[in-house]
């Protein structure tokens, strides 16, 4: 048997902690781990966060290190035991009995959907790897089993067409053929908008904008721009390509940042006057405070427009820093104090506490810049329009809307109330399919005014290439109009391949 430590029952799970909920209720974990229900000794179901207690069973949650133990250790029906302060599991004969037939109903529930529904598969393929996926099991070849009933779960998908399919590209390409085998490859796999970085820590990838703040990436020195090749190529092939404009993200720690060294008082500070932001302090933002911030920002927006003919916009880092507390929070540049105590009569240097009133009058103030730079940003699109040429609007978002203005001052369902935005992209990277579907599920019953196209990261995540599949589908199942996956250059052959035959399967 496997073994891992126990941290704790019926506790809140912290860092690579394993904790054992046998208390009646669900267990309340966030989305950032893994889980597994046990009854009588067996694993009854895997994957999903905050799981309801079984009756006469318990669940075994995990996060970090300890979620890693629980998805490579355990399967349903795996043998589990708690003994002596740790939780040990092992896959025996009978575990693998069962989790074979597990996945045999699976793809026999799947086709009785299909079929109940009157919904398109490829039947031929599917009946063929069913029969030979029971053969196996009844001989005791259950990895056989395994990669039977995972090939036809391919199969068995529902493909939609016409939903949006779209991918985000950091572009490296540096000819028109590099160019031209990128968007083929994505094209082949059923991918039909294709999100093109112009802008990237502080760099450009469009060689039409290019300022002393803004060089040109490096790579890209010779003269080619690829995102004027992506643009045409895309357009002759039929594929909507949209500009992912970073906003106030302006810089990384060890690559420079020609933007701080060229308007020094642009940029966000902390309190003690540091310029690094985030979660690791590395990161160089502009300060949004600044009227004239947004407004060079959104010049630089409408140069970008001039110069190429994107079908869409889409403002990405369209926040503050993560907010990990008063002393690593931006905000307290000199002129964004003598705004706010104008505004409020608050001395933000007399802030100690994220709890506190003054703090919450703070983050709504700095979420106000934010949404003010989007109204403008959205009034000159309509302006685009009004002149015969329509451009989409849309912003990668946190995908909690809470924690969005709680750590971003990222008000973003401001944004969709108001009318601003054609669509979001929520960012709902989690590693479980049910998760994500219950984020999405929640943002597109309370904030359905925009298409929720849900951005996922199953690839670049290095999640098991089935899980793909499984959250696009339950994108859709949550009333998605769509899915973006971060990022093309994460995406293997196979996991293109499975998608070309599943989920993408109709154009």
């Amino acid at each position: 048997m496997k073994t891992y430590p126990i941290s704790g029952f019926n506790k809140a799970r912290g860092a690579d902690e394993l904790v054992i909920y046998d208390r009646e209720g669900s267990t309340g974990t966030n989305n950032y781990g893994v889980e597994a229900c046990v009854v009588n000794g067996r694993v009854i179901r895997m994957g999903k966060n905050n799981n309801t207690v079984p009756a006469g069973g318990y669940v075994v949650s995990g996060h970090g290190k300890a979620a890693r133990f629980i998805a490579e250790t355990l399967c349903i029906g795996a043998k589990a035991v708690i003994e002596d302060g740790a939780f040990s599991a092992e896959t025996d004969e009978e575990a693998l009995r069962i989790n074979a037939d597990a996945r045999i109903q699976t793809i026999i529930d799947r086709i009785k959907e299909r079929e109940s529904n009157n919904e398109e598969y490829d039947k031929a393929n599917t009946e063929k790897l069913l029969c030979e996926a029971k053969s196996a099991a009844e001989k005791g070849e259950y990895d056989r089993v395994a990669a039977l009933t995972e090939e036809a779960y391919y199969y068995t998908a529902k493909s939609v067409a016409g939903e949006v399919r779209a991918v985000w590209h950091r572009p490296h390409e540096k000819s028109e053929a590099e160019v031209l085998a990128t968007v083929e490859k994505l094209e082949d796999a059923g991918f039909n908008l294709i999100l093109i970085e112009t802008n990237y820590e502080g760099y450009a990838n469009a060689q039409k904008c290019v300022h002393d703040f803004l060089p040109i990436r490096k790579g890209y020195e010779n003269g080619f721009d690829v995102i004027e090749c992506y643009i045409r190529i895309c357009k002759q092939k039929g594929i909507k390509i949209h500009c992912w404009f970073e906003d106030f993200f302006y810089g990384v720690e060890g690559h420079g940042c020609p933007m701080a060294e060229v308007h020094p008082e642009w940029m966000a500070k902390r309190k003690d006057g540091g310029l690094l932001h985030d979660a690791y302090d590395t990161f160089y933002f502009l300060n949004p405070a600044l009227p004239e911030v947004r407004q060079l920002l959104l010049s630089l927006c409408k140069e970008i427009l001039d110069n190429y003919d994107f079908d869409g916009l889409q403002l990405d880092y369209i926040r503050y820093p993560v907010i990990r507390g008063v002393d690593r929070s931006a905000g307290f540049e000199e002129q964004t104090k003598e705004m706010f105590l104008a505004d409020t009569g608050i001395d933000i240097d007399g802030i100690e506490s994220t709890d506190s009133e003054e703090w919450k009058k703070f983050l709504s103030w700095r979420a106000e810049k934010i949404s003010s730079y989007v109204e403008s940003v959205r009034e000159m699109i309509l302006e685009y329009r009004e002149n015969g040429r329509y451009i989409e609007l849309s912003t990668a978002v946190f995908g909690d809307p809470i924690e969005a203005v709680n750590l971003k001052c990222q008000n973003w369902q401001y944004w969709v109330k108001q009318g601003w935005l054609d669509a979001i992209y929520p960012m709902a990277y989690l590693n479980d399919a049910e998760d994500v579907g219950n984020e999405v599920g929640y943002m597109v019953k309370n904030y359905g005014e925009a298409p929720n196209i849900s951005g996922i990261s199953p690839m670049y995540s290095h999640l098991p290439v089935i899980e793909s599949t499984k959250q696009v589908e339950q994108c859709r199942k949550a009333g998605a109009k769509g899915v973006a996956f971060f990022c093309a250059d994460s995406c293997t052959d196979v996991q293109l391949e499975k998608l070309k035959i599943g989920v993408f399967r109709n154009k």
